[in-house]
This record gives C-alpha cells, sequence and structure tokens, in this order.
C-alpha cells in the first residue's frame, strides 16, 4: 500500500516552520537584547567603577589638603577637609568593594590601596595631628609628615587605584566593543529572519505551483484526452504521495481499464479465429471469458457468447456439463497444471475427442484468480497417430525381416563361397604338375575375388547392425581406449598412433563408440600412402553436450571432391586390387554417428598434409545438444 502524505499536512508542516522561523528569529533578536543590555549594565558598571575611584582619590586628596593646612597654620578648623574625606573614603572603598568583588586581582589591588591609605592614617596623618596638639611636639610632627613615609603609602594608594582604573578601562573598552557586536547580531539576525520568511513562503509558493496546480493542469489535459479515447496520453503526478497523487493514480487506474477493455475486445476477436476453444474461469466458477469457438461446440442459451460473462458457470452449460468440471478443474484451482483428454458431442459432428489444458492463473501474491481453459479438437490428430503407429509397426517388421534378410543372405552364402575357395585349392594341387604361370596368377585372382566377397558379406551384415543392440551407456575413457585400438589394430613397424591429452571420460554406448574410432583408425592406417613413417592423431574437445573426436591422419587425403562420395556403401578411391578393403568403413561410421545424434565431417590436416576425419558424439553427462537423452538421439 503507498504511503501518503497530504496535501493539508504538507501545508500545516510549511506554516510551522514558517512559525518555527518567526519563534527562532524572535529566540535569536530576545538573546541579542539581553545581550546587549548586559553590554550596557557592564558598561554602566564601569562608569560606576571609575567615578568611585575618582571619589576614592578625591577623598585621599583632601585628607591630605586638610593635613597639610593644620601643619601649615595650626588651626583646628584647617583639620576640616581631613574630616570630611574620611567617610568620603569608606563611602568610596564600599562601592568599589560592591562593584569590583568578584574579580580577585582588582579586589586584591582595592585591599592594598585601602591598606595603604589605612595605615597613612594611622602612622601619619594621627600621628600629626597629636604632634601639633602640643607646641613642644610640633616639630617632631613636621618631621613625620615629610620623612618620605606618607609619601610611599601615597604611591602605594596611587599605584593600585592606577592599576584598578587601567583594567576597568580595558574592560570598559571590551564592553563597548561587544555592544557593537550585540548591536549588529541584532540587526543581522532581524533582516535574516525576515529574509527567510520571505524566501520560506516563496518555496511554498513555488512547491505548490509545482505539486498542486502543475500536475493538476496536466492531469485535467490528460483526462480530456482519454475521454477522446487517447490512450497514449501520459498520466503525470503518479509517484506523488498525497492527494493529487492519488487521484492521478485513479486517473492511471481508468487509462488502464480503458486499455484493458481495448485488450479484451482484441482478445476476443484474435480468440475467435482460432480452431480451439478458449475461456477464462474466475475463482467463484464464473465465466470470464469464452471465444467463439465454445458457441459451435456447446448450446449455450444465450444470444451472443459475449452475454455469457459473469455468468455461474453450472448455469451456462446446464444442457453439457463443462468438461472436466469435477476433479480436473478442482486441481487447477488448487494451482495445479493440468491435461487430460475428453470425449465430447459437438452439434452437428456427434463424438469428438478433445485435449484439454487447464492452467492457473495466479495473482501478485501467489494466489489463484482463475483457470484459463483451452480444449483442442484432436480427433484427426489421434487418427493420425494410430495411423502412424501402425505403419511404425510395419516399418519395424519390414527391418527386422530386413536384417534377419541380410543376415541369413550373408551367413548362407558364406558357405557356398568357402566351397569354392576349397574347390579352386583342390584343383590346384590336383593340377600342381601342369599349372602354368597366368594360370596360377588366374586361380590366385579367382581366391582374392572369393576373399573379397566374402569380406563384402561381413561388412554388409556389420553395416545392417550398426547402431543397433544395447544402447546402455557407461563412463567409457576415451584415451584409454584410443590406446587400447592401437594396440589391437597392431599398425606397421614405424607407423605411430598418438591419443591426445584432451580425450575426456564420458558416459556413452561403448560398443557403438569403440566400433567408429576402430573403423577411423583402421582406415588412417590401411590407406597410409606412407606405412612406415605414418601418424594418426586422436584428439576431442566438448561442445554442450556433445564431444567432438578427431582422426588425423598425414597420408595423401582426399580429395574435396570426393569427401561425400566415400561415405557411400562400397565406394573407395583407389582400385580394389591395390587395397583390401569393402568401402564400408566410413558408411558404417556414419550409421552409428547418426544413430546417436552426431554428424562427421571431413577436413583436411589443419598441420599439413593428410586428413582429418571429425565426428561428435553425446556425453551422457551433460545432455545432448538438443537437450534430449541418449537413447532418443540414439533413436
Amino acid at each position: 500500500m503507498t504511503k501518503t502524505f497530504g496535501l493539508n499536512r504538507s501545508l500545516g508542516g510549511a506554516i510551522a516552520i514558517i512559525a518555527l522561523v518567526a519563534v527562532l528569529g524572535s529566540a535569536a533578536v530576545l538573546t541579542t537584547q539581553g545581550q546587549l543590555q548586559a553590554a550596557i549594565d557592564a558598561r554602566g558598571r564601569s562608569n560606576l567603577v571609575l567615578r568611585s575611584l575618582y571619589s576614592l582619590r578625591i577623598a585621599m586628596l583632601n585628607q591630605e589638603t586638610g593635613l597639610r593646612g593644620y601643619l601649615l597654620t595650626g588651626r583646628p578648623d584647617s583639620l576640616e577637609p581631613y574630616r570630611q574625606g574620611m567617610p568620603m573614603l569608606d563611602d568610596a572603598l564600599g562601592r568599589l568593594h560592591a562593584l569590583i568583588g568578584g574579580d580577585a586581582v582588582r579586589s586584591g589591588w582595592l585591599a592594598e590601596a585601602e591598606k595603604a591609605a589605612r595605615s597613612w592614617q594611622d602612622e601619619v596623618a594621627e600621628a600629626v595631628i597629636r604632634g601639633m596638639s602640643d607646641a613642644a611636639s610640633r616639630p617632631e610632627a613636621a618631621r613625620i609628615e615629610s620623612d618620605g613615609t606618607g609619601k610611599a603609602y601615597f604611591d602605594t594608594f596611587r599605584a593600585r587605584l592606577d592599576a584598578i582604573q587601567t583594567e576597568e578601562e580595558r574592560l570598559r573598552e571590551m564592553q563597548g566593543e561587544h555592544l557593537a557586536r550585540a548591536q549588529r547580531i541584532a540587526a543581522i539576525v532581524s533582516w535574516v529572519s525576515t529574509l527567510l520568511t520571505l524566501l520560506i513562503c516563496a518555496s511554498i509558493g513555488a512547491a505548490i505551483h509545482r505539486k498542486v496546480v502543475g500536475p493538476l493542469t496536466r492531469l485535467a489535459e490528460a483526462m480530456r484526452r482519454l475521454s477522446r479515447r487517447d490512450l497514449t496520453a501520459d498520466v503525470p503526478a503518479t509517484h506523488q504521495h498525497d492527494e493529487v497523487g492519488a487521484m492521478a493514480r485513479a486517473v492511471q487506474v481508468f487509462k488502464d481499464g480503458l486499455i484493458e477493455l481495448d485488450r479484451t475486445s482484441l482478445l476476443r476477436a484474435t480468440a475467435d479465429t482460432l480452431p480451439a476453444m478458449v475461456g477464462y474461469i474466475d475463482a467463484r466458477r464464473r465465466v470470464g471469458f469464452l471465444n467463439g469457438e465454445f458457441e459451435r461446440w456447446f448450446d449455450l442459451e444465450a444470444e451472443d457468447i459475449s452475454l455469457v460473462d459473469g455468468r455461474p458457470l453450472a448455469q451456462v452449460f446446464a444442457a453439457d456439463p463443462f468438461p472436466g468440471i469435477g476433479r480436473e478443474l478442482d486441481e487447477a484451482f488448487a494451482g495445479t497444471e493440468v491435461r487430460f483428454e475428453h470425449r465430447l458431442a459437438r452439434r452437428g459432428l456427434g463424438r469428438r475427442e478433445v485435449e484439454a489444458f487447464y492452467r492457473p492463473h495466479r495473482g501478485a501474491d501467489g494466489r489463484v484468480l482463475g483457470v484459463v481453459t483451452l480444449l483442442t479438437d484432436i480427433t484427426e490428430r489421434k487418427r493420425m497417430e494410430r495411423r502412424l503407429a501402425l505403419h511404425a509397426r510395419d516399418l519395424r517388421r519390414t527391418n527386422e525381416e530386413l536384417e534377419q534378410f541380410a543376415y541369413v543372405a550373408s551367413h548362407d552364402l558364406k558357405a557356398p563361397l568357402r566351397g569354392i575357395e576349397n574347390l579352386v585349392t583342390w584343383i590346384e594341387e590336383d593340377l600342381e604338375a601342369v599349372l602354368t604361370g597366368d594360370t596360377r596368377t588366374n586361380m590366385e585372382l579367382l581366391k582374392s575375388r572369393v576373399r573379397r566377397l566374402e569380406s563384402l558379406l561381413d561388412d554388409l551384415l556389420a553395416y545392417s547392425r550398426a547402431g543397433r543392440g544395447d544402447v546402455a551407456t557407461e563412463p567409457v575413457d576415451t584415451q584409454a581406449l584410443v590406446e587400447e585400438l592401437a594396440g589391437l589394430i597392431s599398425p606397421p613397424e614405424g607407423f605411430s598412433i598418438v591419443a591426445g591429452n584432451g580425450l575426456p571420460t564420458l558416459d556413452a554406448a561403448r560398443a557403438p563408440l569403440t566400433q567408429a574410432l576402430q573403423n577411423l583408425i583402421g582406415n588412417a592406417v590401411k590407406h597410409h600412402d606412407r606405412p612406415a613413417e605414418g601418424h594418426v592423431w586422436v584428439d576431442a574437445h566438448t561442445l554442450g553436450g556433445m564431444v567432438e573426436f578427431s582422426v588425423t591422419d598425414d597420408g595423401a587425403g582426399i580429395p574435396e571432391q570426393f569427401r561425400e562420395r566415400v561415405f557411400g556403401m562400397f565406394q573407395t578411391l583407389r582400385p580394389r586390387d591395390e587395397v583390401e578393403g569393402s568401402g564400408m568403413g566410413l558408411a558404417i561410421v556414419r550409421k552409428l554417428v547418426d544413430r546417436q545424434g552426431g554428424k562427421i565431417w571431413l577436413d583436411d590436416n589443419p598441420k599439413g598434409r593428410g586428413l582429418s576425419v571429425h565426428f561428435t558424439w553425446p556425453d551422457g553427462t551433460k545432455g545432448t545438444a538438443d537437450g534430449t537423452d541418449r537413447e532418443l538421439a540414439a533413436g
């Protein structure tokens, strides 16, 4: 199920974003205002510190001025500035302690300044005042004031105040910078929040146009085209997960319905031309579709075949039951493909043989939604199959009779041939004394012709039996087989037979493969023009489910124009007096290869002079090239 996000939710989210930006902007402005106020407060506190430092200096200066006036005049009223300066000093110190009490360094400097001021009051000012009260001790009082002790205390006092003032002025300058920065930040935050709000509003407007206005406009155009049966119209916005996307998908369903309606009409028109009954039965056993061929077979009691769509199957086929309505149709609805034959009465033609094929129709979730039915009239095919079976039986009987005839003929003809050969031998013995050279030659020629005729009979019998008999397969090591045949053939001295390393072990019928390789190797040895130094190479490579063997020699070869002729029966390229052979070797090999489903051909030796015979043979471990098993290929 497609997850959708409503437009109201999207618009609500956009409004929430605007509100969030406004709140964040307001919070930022408030924060910067707080920073601005903090900077203003800090700057005001610095001004108070500087004024308190000034008051503290004035208080000490007044005290010093009153003390000096008293020393000069000796009048007690001259101490009035001193007495006024003392509470002023205490008040200024109290304010400074309150203002910079959190700063340990400046508090320490203030404590040292206060200590110096108190020490000056106790050790200098009060001593001078006591000395001036008695005329005799006034010189001592003047000495105390002028001995430098008071000046040292004042210097310490002023130095510590100057340090405090310097640090406070530095802090005041920093606070001024903070104030200016806070003012700039406040302006930037205000502008940024305004621009963000405008940008978000513009983005929302563009998104509404892209997601709503544009798709709805294109969707309306698609609907106008679909209403005119223009099925090439593309439905936009089907991928959107909102109300517009849901509307677009509904339009797409409408378009698919139109396409399906056209396809159904085309399918019905096509199915009505088929010579088979094509139908569809839904999961509720209702007719989903029947082509016109049903109307020619059944009495459906409907004016038009399309009118039966949607009706129950039992109602439509009330007169004649639908074929396989019991077990076969149940198996198809259970999810199994069913194929069976059924005898069915067709109107006006009597009973016919029908082949039925029921195939389940599954949905995306694998559930069976219905069954597609195909009923084909196979009456004529069945008749043909019966006739073919009779012909095959007659052909098999004829082949057996021909094989029996060939065996009997070859076997029965061998007895008189052996008699002729014996008679010739006896005549030679009886006429040993009077035989001339020409007569002896003719007698030898007669015996050779008898032997050749006997060989022809043997090869004819071998040809008739080639490829017949046991087709049981077994693993065959062809490299070991070729090496065994090389010893069995007994080539002339100096002749070599080489088994290639590519010869495989395959699953095959040993006897026909052995006979084919033996005939080819024997032919290569027999017909070689230089037997004392000849070579034969046997190799193979796999081709899918087949193995291609090659038997190559370096003999005289076969001209290309004669390469098809040599596969015929009793065909030789040299006179029979020059070579012993019946001309049946390659014919037997071709028959063996053909019965195994392979092919054989001749080619030049790729390494030079000579001939290369290629043939393919099925490998039962991989299956044949056409996908059948070896016994079928051999048959």
